[in-house]
């Protein structure tokens, strides 16, 4: 019974610290934006927009009534949100042949106005972000993320690059990948088209950074927002951190899950092991009697009785590794920045094993060091 308890509570609890590491490292990777402080707030307007004198017109009076709200440092309008949706175009740097076997890249486009890379917490790498002015009459510009300045022009510096689309257009800055996936899924090429000077978007998101709870600014944008259409449908409040959590949340909920069993086939090792080890001692009275008159110590039964319950759980230990090292293989597509041998979680949870098959011997072994020898003499 104390093998296969401590053999199968091995097993699990492998299993669920793989998934714990795991969980934390996908946690600690690098989002490519500072989710703290940053919130999002669909704003798209209940009137069409003819052209871009009117398009811009509209945008700058969101933005600048937006950034007026107390509490707001930063604030700008992007198409599409981190997590979320994503759509790609094929993207050719002007100069370069390319073909079947060297095809162009095919980076995920946003739409962005000045102050959404502030607004999001995305770092600037090399040059400049969109200002005001890039409009419809100003030079065609771009942005690009690291991993497309990489692909296109390996090298080089991709600052006053051109590239083929839309037209053409300049690449006056970059900035860093961000994971727009998920996060377990490195951030791809990224491609940020300046929103005044296109029409090519389904969707307005105004993207704040708040020096306040985010959560506390909703009312107070609405309010802002109000004036430039009373029927403005400002929906879907959601801060940066839902999106990271909900991006998680089905790992997390297994995570939850297999911890969940694995504490409580811990639970069940170490009520079992003391219950054996207990009918062992109640079954072994008289022998403890006998060693006790004839000058055993208690500290010599206590550790007989612990070595005897340390050498079942190393047992039982020895094969639930074995097994865990089998059956972990199956956990390989659900790690992330661990192997399914992570030395560390083999190690920590042999040593809680071990140190709870210590504790639920001992207890049973402390009792019997207390009989009374002629007490135990005398029993059945």
């Amino acid at each position: 019974l104390v093998v296969s308890e401590v053999a199968f509570a091995c097993i699990l609890l492998v299993g669920a610290g793989l998934l714990i590491r795991s969980f934390l490292r996908v946690l600690d990777v690098n989002l490519g934006f500072q989710p703290e402080r940053a919130a999002a707030l669909r704003i798209d307007p209940s009137f069409q927009i003819p052209g871009f004198a009117q398009q811009n017109s509209f945008i700058d009076d969101v933005l600048n009534r937006a950034r007026s709200v107390p509490g707001i440092v930063a604030a700008g309008i992007t198409d599409v949100l981190p997590l979320r949706d994503d759509r790609s175009w094929s993207v050719a740097a002007v100069g370069q042949v390319y073909g079947k076997s060297h095809p162009p890249p095919e980076p995920y486009i946003r739409v962005v106005t000045d102050g959404y890379f502030a607004a999001a917490g995305i770092p600037l790498r090399l040059g400049r972000t969109f200002t005001g002015s890039d409009r419809a009459s100003s030079q065609r510009v771009v942005v690009i993320n690291e991993t497309l300045a990489r692909t296109l022009w390996p090298g080089q510096n991709p600052l006053g690059q051109m590239v083929a689309t839309d037209g053409g257009r300049r690449v006056v800055g970059v900035v860093a990948d961000v994971r727009h996936t998920a996060l377990e899924a490195a951030g791809g090429p990224e491609m940020y088209l300046p929103m005044r000077q296109t029409g090519d978007y389904a969707a307005m998101q105004l993207v704040v950074r708040t020096a306040l709870p985010p959560d506390n600014l909703a009312t107070g944008i609405r309010t802002a927002l109000r004036p430039i259409d009373p029927n403005l449908p400002v929906r879907e409040f959601v801060t940066f951190q839902d999106l990271v959590d909900r991006a998680v949340s089905p790992r997390r909920f297994l995570v939850l899950l297999l911890a969940g069993f694995a504490a409580f086939a811990l639970i069940l090792a170490s009520l079992g092991i003391y219950a054996v080890i207990s009918f062992s001692v109640s079954q072994r009275v008289q022998e403890i009697g006998i060693r006790m008159a004839l000058g055993a110590s208690a500290t010599d039964l206590q550790r007989r009785i612990v070595l005897r319950t340390l050498g079942l759980a190393a047992l039982g230990l020895a094969l639930g590794m074995a097994g865990s090292r089998v059956l972990s293989s199956a956990l390989g597509s659900l790690l992330f920045g661990i192997t399914t041998g992570d030395p560390v979680t083999f190690i920590e949870v042999g040593t809680l094993l071990i140190a709870v098959a210590a504790i639920a011997g001992y207890i049973p072994a402390w009792k019997a060091s207390r009989i009374d020898p002629m007490v135990a003499l005398r029993s059945n």
